[in-house]
C-alpha cells in the first residue's frame, strides 16, 4: 500500500526506476511489459485534507516500490477481487509501457473507469489494461483512481461548518484533474508524450471526460477525449445532493462537520451500506452524480451544452458512443424481466410528469416512431435515448458545428447472454481483452470471443489517439455532422450509417438537455 513502502535500492539508469516530481517509482517487467501501480499523483486527501480539493503531490526524492497497488476508493463494494484494499488515500495511477516500442513519446492514453461515480476502481479485473498494452505497444496507458460517492460529490451547505467545503460537490472530477496535472509533469520519464494525451472511459468515466473539457484550469492537459456510452446529462442539482447528504447524515448519526471529519474509514463503509438501506432506490440513498454547484460545474444543465459547441472544446477531438441495449445491463439487478419492465414503466411515467404540455406532445411522437414494438421494447428504447444517447448526439451536433473534429459510433455486437443484447459496458471487454460478470454475480455476461470487432475496436480506439482520426485500412470512418450523422456501427458488418435513429432523439433532446438522465436517482 502506498503508506507501507519501503525505500530500496535501484540501478542507476534502469527502464524500471523512473524518477517523478514526487519521487522515484520502481516498477516491475513481465513480458515485455513494464507496469508501475500505486503512483501517488496528490498529496493524499487524509486528516485535515478529508471532503477538501486535492492539493499537488510534493516533492521527493525518495525511491519507493510501485510494483503492488495502492488502496482503492471507499464505496459499498470491493471490485479488486481481493488483490487491493479500501483506503482514503486513493489518489493513485497505474502506468502500462511496453517495451516493444522504444519510441521515447508514445500517445499516451488515460483510463477513467465507471461505476455510477460511487462504486468499482481501476483494480477491477474488467479495467486491467496488461492485454491492450501488449497489443498495442507504441501507446502508453495509464488508468487512475478517484473519490466516489459520499466522499467525492456531496453538498455540505446546510450541515454547521459546511460553509469551508464549498469544492465538495466534485472532488471526484478535481482529483481527475490533478492526475492530470502530474500526467502532464512527468510522463515524459515513462515515455510519454504530454503533447498528445487522450483521456477515455466509460459509463462514469465517460461522463467524466465529458465534463473534465468544461473546467477551468484544464486547458492544455488532454487534446482528445473518448465518451463511451455516458455525457454530461450525469449530474445531479445541489438539491439532490442535499438530500444524499441527509441520508449520510441519518447513516452515520453525525449533525456537523467536525462530526463527519471525526468518522474513521470503517465508519465511513459502514454509512455506505447503511444509507443503502435508507433510501434502495437505485443507489439513491448513497450517491450522487457531480453536482452543477456554480463553482466546478455550471449551475446550469444546459450551459454544459452550449460549452461544448464554442471555439474552446472545438480544438479538443471528440470521439462518442452507446451501445444498442445499454439499458438492459439493469435487468438482472431489477431481478429478472418483470421487474426490469416495472421500473421501466415507473421511470417512464415519472419523467412524463416533469415535461410541459409541449414536450409531452413530443414524448407521445417519439413513442409513436416505435409503435411497432411491444411496451416494454419501447420503454427500453426511450430510456436508452433519455439516459444516453440524446445527449450524445446534442453534444456532437455543437462540437461539430463548432468545427470540432467529431466521430460518433453504435455498438450492436450482442453479448454472449442473448437476451441481455449488446449492454452497458458491453464493448469493454472486447477492447481490454477482459471479462464482464453478471452484476447479480451469476458469472460472464460478456466474454472476448473471436471476432472482427474485437480487432477493429483497439485499432480504432488507439488510431485516434495516435492522430485524431479513427479509421484504419479496412474501415474509413467519417466525421459526424448534424446534417447526416454519420456513425460507425459495429454489427456482424462494421460501417458506416447515416441518420442511424431517424433523428428520433431530437423529439426528447430539449426535456433530455433541462433533466439530465438517472430519473430513478431525481428526487427534487
Amino acid at each position: 500500500m502506498i503508506d507501507q513502502r519501503n525505500e530500496k535500492p535501484m540501478t542507476a539508469g534502469s527502464a524500471l526506476a523512473v524518477k517523478c516530481n514526487n519521487g522515484t517509482f520502481v516498477g516491475k517487467e513481465t513480458d515485455e511489459l513494464i507496469i508501475w501501480k500505486g503512483i501517488p499523483y496528490a498529496t493524499q486527501p487524509v486528516g485535515k485534507l478529508r471532503w477538501q480539493k486535492a492539493l499537488p503531490a510534493a516533492d521527493d526524492d525518495g525511491v519507493y516500490d510501485a510494483t503492488k497497488p495502492g488502496h482503492i476508493p471507499v464505496g459499498p463494494v470491493n471490485d479488486s477481487m481481493g488483490t487491493a484494499e479500501f483506503g482514503e488515500d486513493c489518489l493513485v495511477l497505474n502506468i502500462y509501457c511496453n517495451t516493444g516500442c522504444t519510441d521515447s513519446r508514445k500517445p499516451v492514453m488515460v483510463w477513467i473507469h465507471g461505476g455510477g461515480f460511487c462504486a468499482e476502481s481501476q483494480a477491477s479485473p474488467l479495467y486491467d489494461l496488461t492485454n491492450i498494452s501488449k497489443q498495442c505497444p507504441d501507446i502508453l496507458f495509464v488508468s487512475i483512481d478517484y473519490r466516489l460517492g459520499f466522499l467525492g460529490f456531496m453538498n455540505f451547505e446546510r450541515v454547521p461548518g459546511g460553509e469551508n467545503f464549498k469544492e465538495a460537490g466534485n472532488l471526484g472530477l478535481l482529483d481527475q484533474l490533478e492526475a492530470l496535472r502530474w500526467i502532464q509533469k512527468n510522463i515524459a520519464g515513462f515515455g510519454g508524450d504530454p503533447d498528445n494525451v487522450t483521456i477515455f472511459g466509460e459509463s462514469a468515466g465517460s461522463a467524466s471526460v465529458t465534463f473534465l473539457p468544461l473546467i477551468d484550469g484544464s486547458e492544455g492537459l488532454f487534446r482528445r477525449c473518448i465518451a463511451q456510452s455516458a455525457n454530461i446529462a450525469y449530474c445531479d442539482t445541489m438539491e439532490h445532493g442535499i438530500h444524499v447528504t441527509q441520508n449520510f447524515l441519518a447513516a452515520t448519526g453525525c449533525q456537523t462537520m467536525d462530526e463527519l471529519m471525526a468518522l474513521t474509514t470503517e465508519e465511513l463503509l459502514v454509512a455506505y451500506q447503511k444509507a443503502g438501506g435508507i433510501d434502495k432506490n437505485c443507489l439513491l440513498g448513497m450517491a450522487n452524480f457531480p453536482l452543477l454547484d456554480g463553482v466546478t460545474l455550471p449551475e446550469d444543465r444546459a450551459d454544459m451544452y452550449g460549452m461544448w459547441g464554442d471555439e474552446k472544446r472545438a480544438r479538443i477531438d471528440l470521439m462518442i458512443g452507446s451501445t444498442q441495449d445499454e439499458i438492459r445491463y439493469f435487468v438482472p439487478s431489477e431481478g429478472g424481466e418483470e421487474g426490469f419492465g416495472n421500473t421501466l414503466r415507473w421511470i417512464a411515467r415519472k419523467d412524463r410528469t416533469m415535461l410541459n404540455e409541449q414536450e409531452k406532445a413530443m414524448y407521445d411522437a417519439f413513442m409513436a416512431t416505435l409503435a411497432g414494438e411491444n411496451e416494454v421494447s419501447r420503454l427500453e428504447q426511450y430510456c436508452n435515448d433519455m439516459n444516453f444517447r440524446a445527449g450524445n448526439t446534442n453534444m456532437a451536433i455543437r462540437h461539430a458545428a463548432a468545427g470540432g473534429n467529431t466521430y460518433m459510433y453504435f455498438m450492436k455486437k450482442p453479448v454472449i447472454t442473448p437476451e441481455l443484447g449488446a449492454i452497458h459496458a458491453a464493448e469493454i471487454p472486447y477492447l481490454f481483452d477482459t471479462c464482464l460478470e453478471d452484476p447479480m454475480g451469476s458469472g460472464a455476461i460478456v466474454r472476448t470471443d473471436e471476432c472482427e470487432f474485437r480487432h477493429v475496436a483497439k485499432q480504432m480506439w488507439t488510431n485516434f489517439a495516435r492522430t485524431g482520426n479513427p479509421s484504419t485500412d479496412k474501415y474509413e470512418w467519417k466525421q459526424f455532422s448534424g446534417s447526416d450523422r454519420r456513425t460507425m456501427v459495429f454489427d456482424d458488418t462494421i460501417g458506416m450509417q447515416k441518420d442511424l435513429f431517424g433523428k428520433r432523439e431530437d423529439l426528447m433532446m430539449s426535456w433530455a438537455e433541462r433533466l439530465g438522465n438517472g430519473s430513478s436517482k431525481r428526487v427534487c
